[in-house]
């Protein structure tokens, strides 16, 4: 008779109570990817829970996306369960109807319809098929005004020079938006959880092939919004270093995380640009979304590659993440990364009140 095999247990999780009060505010000011445009049309609206806000997402008639308080200012009840009209969109309780700015546009039993703003409606903006809105924990941001930081846009797609390659939803993510950020200028751990190659959208490794990272990191000289990390790999195969089978990237964040951008160049081929969008959608957990444009000339294999190659390396971090915690007083070494200069960039982005973060001195940055 043979032995049955017995299955390893699962590893225990670190719950999410051991870990919430040590990391700073949950939902930093930003822009933060809430759904894509094709999924979102003329008359379609849907409610959505992020950024500790209860949110309705519609799309008027006319084209045009609006995001308000998910609630009736009448008698509170979820506008998403009504529909859309015209360019309003009508509470399915009493059939109020508001208009994209939060206004009252009718009220079916009486002439004395309320006046002023009465649900503030957040900014929205389109980019290159994806619906985006700007919050701030500070309150909610006028929707008529520019915001602080601008919404990032890929000149070569709007110029047609790049072309849509493909999009993948990775679902959610139990980390804190703050890990992504910091794990850009942590170059210590790119070799221990990055230096095996993997077969493109898999965590299979490739036997007797490696990553060589050379990374760097900088703040932006002109906008204090805006902050960049550089990554060149080369390929080692059974111990021979391969210079031409290597990428360089530049990732190039636009607020503290919500959306990224990089921009991917092959020696002698061309370039591949793609936003890495974090929506919270709780205080430890993220839903991540990747989309991707590149330049005609490259082949789509090679695209698929290349970007394949990255979430595969991207979901190396997973598991660490999602059972970590804040270590506000982090003991480093002379040759950890600038993480005391990434953190007093990143609570720009705070309420006041959580903006205190570590005022250790940074001995690390070069």
């Amino acid at each position: 008779m043979r032995a049955s095999r017995r299955k390893r247990p699962a590893a225990p999780r670190t719950s999410d109570a051991a870990r919430l009060d040590s990391y700073p505010h949950p939902y930093p000011d930003g822009w933060y990817r809430i759904a894509d445009s094709d999924s979102l049309r003329p008359g379609d609206l849907r409610y959505l829970e992020c950024l500790g806000r209860q949110l309705v997402l519609w799309r008027g008639q006319d084209g045009a996306p609006h995001l308000m308080h998910a609630f009736c200012p009448h008698l509170g009840a979820n506008l998403s369960f009504g529909r859309v009209r015209g360019n309003c969109i009508e509470c399915g309780f009493h059939r109020w109807r508001f208009t994209g700015e939060g206004r009252a546009a009718h009220v079916p039993y009486s002439d004395h319809v309320p006046e002023g703003v009465l649900t503030p409606p957040l900014p929205v903006r389109e980019a290159h098929g994806q619906v985006f809105t700007y919050h701030s924990c500070r309150g909610t941001p006028n929707a008529t005004e520019a915001p602080p930081i601008p919404l990032p846009r890929i000149a070569e797609v709007d110029d047609g020079s790049f072309v849509f390659r493909g999009a993948h939803d990775a679902g959610r993510v139990g980390m804190h938006l703050l890990e992504f950020a910091e794990n850009s200028v942590d170059r210590a751990h790119f070799q221990p959880v990055h230096g095996q190659l993997r077969i493109p959208w898999t965590q299979i490794p490739v036997p007797g092939v490696h990553i060589e990272h050379e990374a760097d990191w900088s703040l932006d000289p002109d906008v204090p919004w805006k902050m960049y990390f550089f990554d060149t790999a080369a390929l080692r195969i059974f111990g021979r270093r391969v210079e031409r089978a290597g990428a360089s990237a530049r990732i190039s964040f636009f607020g503290p995380g919500g959306v990224v951008t990089f921009r991917f160049t092959v020696p002698n081929g061309g370039e591949i640009e793609m936003y890495q969008t974090h929506l919270p959608v709780g205080p430890l957990e993220q839903q991540v979304n990747f989309r991707w444009f590149a330049d005609r000339r490259l082949p789509r294999w090679l695209v698929w590659y290349i970007v394949g190659n990255w979430i595969s390396q991207w979901a190396r971090d997973i598991e660490i993440w999602e059972n970590k915690i804040y270590q506000a007083h982090p003991r480093l070494c002379a040759d950890d990364g600038p993480v005391f200069r990434l953190r007093r960039w990143y609570q720009q982005f705070l309420p006041e009140r959580d903006a205190g973060g570590s005022r250790e001195a940074d001995t690390n940055v070069q």
